[in-house]
């Protein structure tokens, strides 16, 4: 009974915005959505007919961890702390005010703290739970008196906003780190003033007790750790530990020989006592904002911008870990603590949430699926177009099958930094990839393996990279301001190369007949060379900058370029812009022809647009994608189109189905949760009817009409038998009649 009833909480936590707007969807949508292995699943389902059906890889079923929600804040949830024993839990707030929740209940324990002090930015308990810290907009806050009246002692800072407060596990001092570079360490019991350390440059972002409470650690914006004797204030003779980022949140182990620290969006855990990186953790996609150790150290949970938790179990000995993704917030995550026991993690949420997730280890880690683990920035196809090449910010290249979404290659490895730009030549025999790291790599399309050495010369990232049509030559540009054309045979650059352009490159593209060279970038032209000579032949005024794309048109006589606000097409002999498509979804990423150049397809912020070029209209449009989709291309024979985002995930589409879908003649039931945004989460009908709700965390990773393959770290396959959706007056026909008696019996 213990355990229906958590499972009974869990469910109506995690589905509260569905069954809040309308009590139908407590079995239209939020019971099929539940997890499978859940009683409430196991036990309702049963009495129910027609509903949807979810299949989910990659991604724990819906609510499967949470065990409930904490509202009452009215702006950001800026920071969250446990008390000592766990019974309570204490969360600040951009409404100004601290409040105490008993985590038994769900329930504020006391009346919410105001100190009138502006925004709280940061909380923490103290190690006897008898008071609280908060850091402010205007200093620091000592709560006492918790249990009875509780009383305000501030102390002043003369900073933007104290961003990080934190005890000594001893009890005696406070540290606070502030906006204005300066850390300062109190009295705990008095507030007395001790020490104020001055020694990094821009924002104090967290800081953090050793367990001996004699080491103080703090990090900045300027992408530095530094440790500090917190008796005397100064600073210990060590390595300063340096990160190519701002970092963001530091935690010590409870055992005091590692430390972990975030930046971006990969956490390092290092050896206190050699300074060696044991692990980097990636996983996330966007700036963690808070990292903490549970308390018996084979843990540790992280926060993100990208609205999710991450819970790691360390297995630091052997170099593995295995990650379970909370997700739910409907916006970025800003703090996250292990409970003292550590069988509960709480997290505080732009969405003006807390939630509290079940942290057991001994649950099954859901592993994700095979995809990239990081954003996705370009893709390109084979001349078959069977085979689909990836390039990755996680550093790799990848050849999957582009019907079932299977690598077809180990991952390509080798480049040391984020790859930008992939290119197979048309004879199928060769990939290119230029990368962050200032080089090209040229592989074997068929066996993975590198041709040759890194080639070498530009000085500053290689944004692009493209084959000529002969597959002879291939042409890279870089943000250096050069374009460079190398020889495929002796991958050796070209007598005439490199070509300035004026500017930094981000896209580089071969006429079809091979005897011209487009380039684009920051620049307010885009230049075209005669490819074999080098020379100049011509410029065209943009006036707008940058520019992402280019592509010549298949017959040649035209350019196609994205930027922003949109798409362009030029007359290559006069020069003259003769089509603008303007996108109301802010820049154009990318933009290509279809191999017959009826169509253009173009990439913005979480959409692919499809554009016939014969009539000037939109006929299609691709939602699914989350963030920028950074690259597309059109399948050789038309019928498909491939596109990458910041989601990490690939997208097959099917450009037939889209124009039935954008026409509204398609007749898949589904269709509607592919053909717009989501209003909130809800699939709405003609009438702005609800019809079906979506749990945040899926969002972004459903498989349905007109997308054929996903390639990504989830997938979430929704079905509808034959029945429909049901709605309207007709929701109840979901109900089975002849289950009632039983059912009854049940409840009983």
């Amino acid at each position: 009974m213990l355990q229906f009833l958590g499972e009974a909480n869990s469910f109506v936590a995690s589905s509260q915005e569905a069954i809040e707007r309308s009590a139908p969807h407590i079995y239209l949508s939020a019971l099929p959505f539940a997890a499978r292995d859940s009683l409430i699943y196991q036990i309702f389902s049963p009495f129910f007919t027609g509903l949807i059906s979810i299949e989910t890889f990659g991604i724990d079923g819906h609510g499967d961890r949470l065990i409930m929600t904490l509202t009452g804040h009215n702006a950001w949830v800026n920071s969250v702390a446990y008390s000592p024993d766990g019974r309570f839990l204490a969360s600040g707030s951009e409404d100004g005010t601290v409040r105490i929740w008993d985590t038994n209940t769900g329930e504020q324990a006391i009346a919410a703290l105001r100190s009138d002090s502006g925004r709280v930015l940061s909380i923490a308990f103290s190690p006897n739970g008898e008071s609280i810290a908060s850091g402010t907009d205007s200093g620091v806050c000592i709560w006492t008196g918790l249990s009875s009246q509780p009383t305000a002692l501030h102390l002043s800072v003369p900073s933007d906003g104290v961003t990080s407060v934190a005890f000594a596990p001893n009890g005696s001092v406070l540290a606070s780190g502030s906006r204005d570079s300066t850390m300062r360490l109190w009295k705990a019991d008095t507030g007395n003033m001790i020490w104020v350390l001055r020694d990094q440059i821009g924002s104090i972002r967290a800081v953090a007790f050793h367990p001996d409470s004699q080491i103080l650690a703090s990090c900045s914006n300027d992408g530095t750790i530094k440790l500090w004797n917190s008796y005397t204030g100064d600073p210990l003779n060590l390595p300063i530990i340096r990160d190519d980022d701002v970092i963001s949140s530091i935690d010590f182990s409870p055992d005091g020989r590692l430390l972990a620290s975030s930046s971006k969006s990969h956490i390092k855990i290092r050896n206190l006592q050699t300074w060696n990186i044991i692990v980097t953790l990636r996983g996330h996609m966007s700036t963690i904002t808070s990292v903490q150790f549970s308390s018996d150290g084979l843990s540790l949970v992280s926060a993100s911008y990208d609205k999710s938790v991450r819970l790691w179990n360390l297995e630091l000995t052997s170099g593995k870990y295995l990650c379970n993704v909370l997700d739910g917030h409907s916006n970025s995550v800003s703090s996250v603590v292990f409970s003292p026991d550590g069988q509960h993690v709480a997290s505080a949420s732009h969405d003006r949430t807390i939630r509290i997730w079940d942290a057991g280890n001994n649950r099954r880690a859901v592993q994700p699926l095979q995809a990239h683990t990081d954003v996705v920035r370009s893709v390109a196809i084979s001349p078959d177009g069977f085979v689909i090449v990836s390039g990755s910010e996680d550093r790799s290249v990848c050849v999957w099958d582009i019907r079932t979404g299977v690598l077809k290659l180990p991952p390509l490895l080798g480049h040391t930094d984020s790859i930008l730009s992939v290119s197979v030549s048309s004879d199928g025999r060769l990939i290119a990839s230029a990368s962050e790291d200032s080089t090209i790599r040229l592989w074997d399309a068929q066996t993975g393996e590198i041709v040759g050495e890194p080639l070498k010369g530009h000085e500053d990232a290689v944004c692009a990279v493209t084959f000529s049509p002969d597959a002879q030559s291939f042409a890279s540009g870089s943000l250096d301001g050069t374009i460079r054309m190398w020889d495929v045979a002796t991958r050796m650059p070209l007598i005439f190369s490199p070509l300035m352009a004026g500017g930094k490159v981000n896209t580089v593209a071969f006429s079809p007949d091979g005897q011209l060279l487009a380039a684009g970038g920051s620049a307010s032209h885009i230049n075209i060379w005669q490819t074999a000579s080098g020379q100049l032949l011509g410029t065209l005024a943009n006036g707008y900058s940058p520019t992402t794309s280019v592509q010549f048109s298949p017959a040649g006589t035209h350019i196609l370029s994205a930027g922003y606000p949109g798409v362009f097409i030029w007359d290559i002999t006069t020069g003259n812009r003769i089509l603008v498509y303007s996108s109301q979804r802010a820049m154009a990423l990318a933009a290509v022809y279809s191999a017959d150049g009826g169509y253009i397809c173009m990439c913005t912020y979480g959409a692919v647009l499809l554009w016939d070029v014969a009539t000037r209209s939109t006929i299609g449009v691709l939602y699914g994608h989350g963030g920028m989709v950074w690259s597309a291309a059109f399948t050789p024979c038309g019928q498909s189109i491939v596109s990458c985002a910041r989601d990490r995930a690939i997208r097959v589409w099917d450009v037939k189905a889209a124009c039935l879908q954008y026409s509204n003649e398609s007749d898949d039931i589904l269709a509607g949760l592919a053909s717009n945004d989501l209003n909130c989460g809800w699939l709405l009908g003609p009438s702005d009817e609800l019809l079906l709700w979506v749990p945040e965390e899926y969002r972004t990773y459903l498989h349905v009409p007109p997308c054929t393959t996903l390639i990504g770290p989830r997938c979430i396959f929704v079905d509808v038998g034959a029945s429909g959706l049901h709605q309207g007056e007709n929701w109840t026909q979901c109900w089975r009649n002849d289950t009632g008696l039983a059912f009854i019996s049940y409840i009983m």
